[in-house]
């Protein structure tokens, strides 16, 4: 129990944060776990985490700003910024509905449920935000449900869900990418590496998947006008971030591209907006960027010597499975980064609760960083696409007027990433540890 007492903030957080959610949903109010934001339910925490330190004000104080100060925390928020501004400006210029509609004039009946899960995996992957692109897919995948004989609409809003949670495990820009990689100290090119072997397994399983599961009739669709030109914006930055460049360069140079393209191209289009759709790509990262402050913060005024206690516990109950695989630190790490996931309902502040721990428990049994931070992503992504209670799940839901728990059993690919990754730690985690 000693070794679990400085953790009571966090354990505060996640009462306040998910009890209210579950509060408002006994209570008939929409978007219940939406109500009370994350930013505000971690203050009480934040005052537990200062009583409970015996140092005094000055010092708690110290400990609080050389948390939120923290190296990995500042890039964090750095790169949030920047993936923010990319994402209004690619949108502001077209560069959403341009890839949509080209996307929808290819498709056939044949590839239709393929073709959304395709189109959803490209567009949240050159985004990197779930949410953005199920509200971009979501009402066409919406529309064709009730246009094609033998697609039921559970199964189209699945398939979204299931494209755009592909994006936010692999995206270079992904809020669960930048905090999984920049809390672990990975090399970002490394960690698509080994997150590509389990997503590649988890896509091809998706896919057969999706052949099989509907007889679809449907006359021919018609895709809105759309530019190539914009779409390269996107392509642009997978190619960088896949070739190596650092992920704060990519972003830079793929925006400030977007924003010459729409100089040229659009009349109406000038430096003034330019500026003002970067600085409403900055506002939209504001409250995921002031709640990891803020959990760097708690995590200061926590201190490290309760991480390094968990740590050696896990360490020490470890030792003692001398009969269990080496993939027991794994294993542990992804229930981990799971079971907060499940709690919080946030996959993103999952991964930075979890991630001292996992980068202890990596360290102690030589991990590679890479590994560490792609099993944080990718089991927080799984878990976080199949919560009825999900924001991506919930979302979806209401754009096709169906129950939340009618599309859960058809978001493919996550239970087919989830099962990939398990097996991927049961098998090749030495294979995976020479990729550092």
């Amino acid at each position: 129990m000693n070794v679990l007492l400085p953790f009571a903030p966090i354990l505060m957080f996640v009462c306040i944060f998910v009890g209210s959610g579950a509060y408002f949903s006994f209570s008939g109010r929409p978007n219940a776990f939406s109500l009370l934001s994350p930013e505000t339910a971690i203050i009480p925490a934040i005052m537990l985490a200062w009583i409970m330190s015996p140092k005094t004000s000055k010092e708690k104080m110290s400990d609080f700003l050389a948390g939120v100060g923290q190296r990995e925390i500042v890039n964090m928020c750095t790169i949030f910024l920047l993936a923010g501004a990319f994402g209004e400006v690619t949108k502001s210029i077209g560069g959403v509905n341009s890839l949509i509609n080209l996307g929808t004039s290819f498709l056939s009946p044949s590839f239709l449920l393929i073709g959304i899960f395709l189109i959803t995996a490209f567009l949240s992957t050159s985004i990197g935000g779930a949410i953005g692109t199920i509200a971009a897919i979501g009402p066409i995948a919406a529309e064709l449900s009730s246009m094609a004989h033998g697609l039921p609409a559970p199964l189209a809003m699945g398939t979204v869900v299931g494209g755009a949670m592909f994006g936010n495990n692999l995206s270079v820009v992904s809020d669960a990418t930048i905090a999984a990689v920049s809390s672990q100290g990975a090399n970002m090119q490394k960690r698509l590496k080994i997150n590509l072997m389990i997503a590649s397994v988890a896509s091809i399983v998706t896919v057969i998947l999706l052949w099989f599961s509907a007889t679809i009739s449907i006359g021919d669709i018609k895709g809105g006008d759309y530019s190539l030109l914009l779409i390269v914006p996107y392509i642009v930055l997978i190619i960088l971030a896949y070739g190596g460049v650092n992920v704060f360069a990519s972003l830079l140079l793929s925006t400030t591209l977007a924003g010459t393209i729409a100089l040229f191209m659009k009349e109406d289009y000038g430096v003034i907006t330019f500026s003002n759709d970067l600085s409403a790509g900055f506002k939209n990262v504001n409250s995921i960027m002031l709640l990891s402050l803020m959990i760097g913060g708690m995590s200061g005024l926590v201190g490290e010597e309760a991480m390094t206690k968990v740590t050696g516990a896990i360490s020490t109950w470890m030792s003692k499975k001398k009969k269990v695989k080496s993939s027991l630190p794994q294993l542990i790490i992804a229930g981990l980064v799971s079971m907060a996931t499940t709690l919080l309902s946030n996959n993103v502040v999952a991964v930075i609760f979890c991630s001292k721990v996992a980068k202890g428990i990596a360290k102690e049994n030589d991990i590679s960083p890479h590994y560490t931070a792609t099993i944080l992503e990718v089991f927080a992504c799984g878990v976080k696409g199949v919560l009825p209670y999900g924001a991506q799940v919930l979302l979806a839901a209401s754009l096709a007027n169906i129950s939340p728990l009618s599309v859960i059993p058809y978001v493919y690919y996550c239970y087919a990433l989830l099962v990939s990754g398990i097996v991927f730690m049961l098998l090749m985690d030495k294979k995976a540890a020479v990729l550092n």
